[in-house]
């Protein structure tokens, strides 16, 4: 469903410290069947080098004339990436609705309070 509001053609659910594929949802065909590792591999790479810099990587834009893609911080233990090949797409929309994503899935994440 967030897939189709996002008009994106994938939508992958990162765990947080080893960046393994948790969900995805597809709606375009793709022939690379060792995408999801090629990117881990790339995405665990570059926090590597944020950490050299004492820099956290919180999210990143990739733009090119055929997709647009998001990665961003999702919940406390996961990032999301968000890919449309719609290039017409306003990058803020695709940001407001993983915020609004982001607000709905922290409901069902059982936060601790402090004593």
């Amino acid at each position: 469903e967030f897939c189709t509001i996002c008009d994106a053609d994938e939508v992958v659910l990162f765990e947080k410290a080893t960046f393994l594929v948790i969900a995805h949802v597809t709606r375009k065909e793709f022939h690379d069947t060792h995408r999801f590792e090629r990117i881990s591999n790339m995405i665990k790479q570059f926090k590597l080098s944020c950490g050299k810099t004492q820099a956290q990587l919180h999210g990143m834009q990739v733009r090119n004339s055929s997709f647009l893609a998001f990665i961003e911080l999702f919940t406390a233990n996961t990032y999301i990436m968000v890919v449309t090949s719609d290039t017409s797409i306003q990058p803020a929309v695709t940001q407001l609705n993983i915020d609004a994503a982001r607000r709905h899935f922290d409901q069902f994440i059982p936060h601790s309070t402090a004593p």
